[in-house]
């Protein structure tokens, strides 16, 4: 170990949870191995800090960990300070997969929830973009329509939609029905080899479900658990998962997952 990294691991050994931008600082500046030795101590001394999650979660390399540690941290710490970020996050991991739906999801969420992230514009460009690949366009021109009366500097003339045209139903009722909570999910498969999670995705996507891969561990190996999203309850759920089983022949499992 050179004098300059033995110096760097002694420095970053002093700092606290407390310090987070300094080690956002020293990961922008190329010193990823440094920061990423000091995390496991971190999450050992804090690890109901969110501060420190949103650490671990950006200096993760595996892209479907990473995925995993940014929704984790959504759930339990929604109001933290990188809250946005990861929903950022998410929402470009899920675009860059070509899964839309589920990328608009998490794009939507930082203008309506988030509204001095910084992240607000990109975020609506690739609302936008996720929209136009679904071709969902009366979602695009109603939800720009809601963002723009909430965010009044956003750029929105270069999206080409008519936002005059009469809108069919009122913003409350549409946020208060995506505000429902549903935490009832249904894992039809568990796979280490991604391509078959992938085949399965798009199985059940085809017969008009919202699906989603999620990496886990069983057993200290990793899987790619393909899941139906989301249900109010436990019954709803498993009349999907019967109505799966009947088109698909898959087995299934109603998991608790808020």
């Amino acid at each position: 170990m050179s004098k300059c990294i033995l110096w760097l691991s002694i420095f970053l050994s002093l700092l606290n949870a407390q310090n987070i931008d300094m080690y956002l600082s020293l990961i922008h500046e190329g010193q990823i191995v440094a920061v990423k030795e000091q995390v496991p101590e971190l999450m050992s001394k804090y690890p109901n800090d969110p501060d420190v999650w949103y650490l671990k979660a950006l200096i993760t390399t595996n892209g479907d960990n990473a995925l995993t540690q940014y929704q984790q941290l959504l759930e339990k710490f929604p109001e933290s300070k990188f809250a946005h970020e990861a929903a950022m996050k998410v929402g470009e991991y899920y675009f860059a997969r070509g899964l839309y739906s589920q990328s608009a999801k998490h794009f939507k969420i930082i203008p309506l929830k988030y509204h001095n992230s910084h992240n607000v514009q990109r975020a609506v460009d690739l609302l936008v973009n996720s929209f136009d690949a679904t071709g969902e366009s009366d979602s695009a021109r109603y939800w720009i329509s809601y963002i723009k009366s909430i965010h009044p500097n956003l750029a929105v003339d270069k999206y080409e939609l008519d936002l005059n045209q009469k809108v069919q139903r009122a913003p409350k009722k549409l946020l208060k029905k995506e505000m429902v909570k549903k935490p009832y999910i249904i894992q039809i498969g568990a796979f280490g080899n991604l391509n078959n999670a992938e085949r399965l995705r798009l199985q059940a996507s085809q017969i008009g479900y919202n699906v989603e891969i999620h990496t886990v561990e069983s057993n200290g190996k990793k899987l790619n658990a393909v899941r139906i999203v989301r249900y109010t309850s436990k019954r709803q759920a498993k009349k999907a998962g019967e109505e799966i089983k009947r088109k698909l022949g898959m087995d299934y499992r109603v998991l608790y997952r808020p």
